[in-house]
């Protein structure tokens, strides 16, 4: 939440590192990294987009043009499984892409935005979408 709310850029900083590090023990080779983009109200709203400053802080090469179309409801904010999942966020990459992309997202609800924004991916052409995520909502199935 200090990074989420508070924009908190040393620890930002130390979790990148952190999961640098993690990439490297599970040697996923070289890779591309891009964060799961929020929709472009709530960046303007909040000023910036979590997953993207988590992804730039990787020190990997870092992908752009990545997009979330819509205006999708924060999954927090819906109520019920069933409400979340029917919700879908619709990404766009522009462009081609090629060999791994690690993508990085701060929490995962449902599991339903990492899987849609990892399916654009694919389809632009990335030959394998490694996930990244900080945390996980207790008690969800990730699907």
């Amino acid at each position: 939440m200090r990074i989420k709310e508070r924009n908190d850029q040393a620890l930002l900083r130390v979790l990148g590192e952190h999961l640098r590090k993690l990439l490297r023990q599970r040697r996923v080779g070289d890779v591309s990294v891009v964060g799961v983009p929020t929709s472009a109200r709530r960046q303007r709203w909040r000023g910036y987009c979590l997953p993207q400053r988590l992804a730039a802080n990787l020190g990997l090469p870092l992908l752009s043009d990545f997009h979330c179309l819509g205006d999708p409801a924060p999954r927090k904010a819906l109520r019920g499984y069933d409400a979340r999942r029917a919700q879908r966020s619709v990404f766009a990459y522009r462009g081609r892409l090629s060999g791994t992309v690690v993508l990085v997202d701060d929490v995962i609800t449902s599991g339903q935005t990492l899987k849609h924004a990892r399916d654009a991916l694919l389809a632009a052409g990335a030959e394998r979408v490694v996930c990244l995520c900080l945390a996980r909502v207790a008690g969800r199935a990730v699907s």
